[in-house]
């Protein structure tokens, strides 16, 4: 059962990820302003000065490297769940975080308007990274 739950999530995950990287620009763009604009609101009620700066294009880098942190939170909950090393399973769970970056990053070449673009890669393979270094840590602890 936790089997098929994990391999669920990550199915699902990475479905979601090549979702969003296939939206056109414009609506891509439109579902950035949206959350800006929640931000802005939610800083306005707290008696902030709404941010300023290119916000959309953080939330964007943002967003990249905490999809990907979620994917490699659920790749090492995968293997784990298959029960393969940890030892095995880090040489997949990096690869399998490029690749999948490498991917994301091609299918935007057929939406129109989008591009792609060799640093998203970069911070996608850091949150894969990051989540790989924080459940080794999380389990090097337990021990």
């Amino acid at each position: 059962m936790r089997k098929a739950l994990w391999l669920f999530l990550l199915a699902m995950l990475v479905c979601f990820i090549f979702y969003n990287s296939y939206l056109p620009a414009e609506q891509s763009h439109g579902a950035s302003q949206l959350l800006v604009s929640i931000i802005n609101d939610v800083e306005r009620m707290l008696g902030m000065t709404p941010s300023q700066g290119n916000i959309e294009y953080n939330l964007r880098k943002f967003a990249h490297l905490f999809e990907y942190f979620l994917l490699g939170v659920v790749l090492c909950n995968v293997y784990a769940s298959f029960g393969v090393s940890r030892r095995t399973s880090t040489g997949y769970i990096l690869f399998l975080g490029i690749f999948i970056g490498l991917l994301d990053e091609s299918i935007q070449l057929f939406a129109p308007g989008r591009t792609a673009l060799v640093t998203d890669i970069i911070i996608d393979f850091a949150g894969v990274s990051l989540a790989w270094l924080c459940y080794e840590t999380w389990h090097w602890s337990k021990s």
